[in-house]
């Protein structure tokens, strides 16, 4: 007896503005692109939506089953009882497949017969999953080149990064050959703390607004600055930026500000300390942005390397490193060629304290991928990852051939939702 063919339909559950509960979709014995068409569309309610291709569902090589790729880095793909996919999931009949921000599911059902048409037009299904199977074919031999850097791979570079601290703020005129101490603050154990890393050439690196953790400040410009505390750093880097603006012309009069941080291992032990005005610290200031306070009585000015605007451009000043340290790390730093190799979709890895976890100062590794097409030295690194705060200024990794190596420093981490864009600074900044 000749044996039945097996198909398969997707039935919404739950439904949305663009579906009903129940309606199934037209894909059944052929391979079918989930996005591709209005009935197999995922979307939001509200708001046009363009949609990429989200998955696509393949018949096993061997005829006895289905399988969904993933093939939208956007979007967390999660089978009801199995979790999220990776980038391949088998499927059984009855799985539930959800995406994420979609209130909306589809189930997936196998069964006997001609397939399910629901009114519409079926097309040339053969050569179409003809061409879907080379397509799956091509997306598998991809992911298998491009797997994710496990943490096995990259946990012996937790002896080279870094918990970082800053301990006290000091507020210094300096004029000609005189030095004055203005104003001094030590900070309390629980100030604004970041990671740092030493490389393989004796250079310790972070994200500057780390050290100098004011110029990360969402500031208000309009703000008096005369009703702010007199021993508020931010105060004093609005005090410091006005006088220098106004001095500038005279060159031997300048305000400046003086940080003392730590670092400590991931066993929480303090290694070393440095000053931010050291000799062998560095800093680029030219994508630093100078804005003029309207503050009513008079002008105040105020430096930041935050992206104000469409600037982000900006945000290349997030970054600090000090040479010519004794000590060498184990971690490599990526050339200009491996980071402007990178495209939307490559594997990395961020190695970082977070900051919600500061009693255990344990370093933590967490998954990500780039988000869009690198530019050639000129644009930040822009990437998903599930990390927060603790992870500024720690490396960015990705692997170039056999070798991992630091791609970027994390710079801006605007929230711990998947959804909200991460940016690191390219290596190149300190390299080139």
């Amino acid at each position: 007896m000749k044996e039945r063919k097996r198909f398969y339909s997707l039935c919404c559950r739950g439904g949305n503005g663009f579906h009903k509960n129940g309606q199934l979709t037209k894909g059944a014995g052929r391979a079918i692109n989930i996005g591709e068409t209005p009935d197999c569309d995922i979307r939001y309610d509200a708001g046009s939506f363009v949609p990429e291709y989200y998955a696509t569902i393949l018949r096993c090589k061997d005829g006895g089953g289905w399988y969904i790729v993933k093939r939208s880095q956007y979007v967390d793909i999660q089978i009801q009882g199995k979790g999220s996919i990776g980038y391949v999931q088998y499927l059984s009949d009855g799985d539930i497949i959800r995406f994420s921000g979609q209130e909306m599911a589809l189930e997936f059902k196998e069964h006997e017969g001609n397939g399910v048409n629901n009114g519409n037009q079926i097309w040339q299904w053969a050569t179409v999953a003809a061409i879907c199977l080379l397509l799956g074919y091509l997306i598998a031999a991809n992911f298998q080149e491009e797997k994710p850097i496990s943490e096995k791979e990259i946990e012996a570079y937790e002896e080279s990064v870094y918990l970082l601290k800053v301990d006290s703020v000091q507020y210094r005129l300096h004029a000609g050959d005189r030095d004055s101490l203005i104003r001094h603050k030590v900070l309390s154990n629980d100030v604004p703390a970041g990671t740092a890393f030493l490389t393989t050439d004796g250079i310790l690196v972070t994200a500057r607004h780390c050290v100098e953790y004011w110029l990360g400040e969402h500031l208000d410009l309009t703000r008096k600055v005369c009703r702010m505390d007199e021993d508020d750093v931010v105060r004093w880097a609005i005090e410091t930026e006005t006088f220098n603006q106004g001095h500038a012309e005279q060159g031997d009069s300048v305000k400046r500000l003086h940080v003392f941080f730590s670092i400590y291992n991931f066993m929480g032990n303090y290694v070393r300390s440095f000053e931010s005005t050291g000799k062998h610290v560095h800093i680029n200031i030219e994508h630093d942005g100078i804005f003029l306070m309207a503050d009513f009585d008079e002008d105040y000015y105020w430096r930041s390397i935050r992206p104000y605007f469409v600037d982000k451009e900006m945000m290349l000043g997030d970054v600090l490193w000090i040479d010519s340290l004794e000590e060498k790390g184990l971690i490599k730093l990526a050339t200009r060629e491996n980071v402007e190799q990178m495209k939307r979709g490559t594997n990395l890895i961020v190695c970082g304290y977070p900051a919600t976890d500061m009693g255990d100062k344990k370093t933590v590794f967490a998954q990500g991928q780039i988000k869009r097409e690198v530019m050639p030295a000129s644009e930040n690194l822009c990437f998903e990852s599930n990390i927060n705060h603790g992870f500024s200024g720690g490396p960015l990794f990705c692997k170039v051939g056999k070798d991992i190596v630091a791609v970027g420093v994390v710079s801006r981490v605007d929230s711990v939702s998947s959804g909200v864009d991460k940016w690191a600074v390219p290596i190149t900044e300190i390299t080139k």
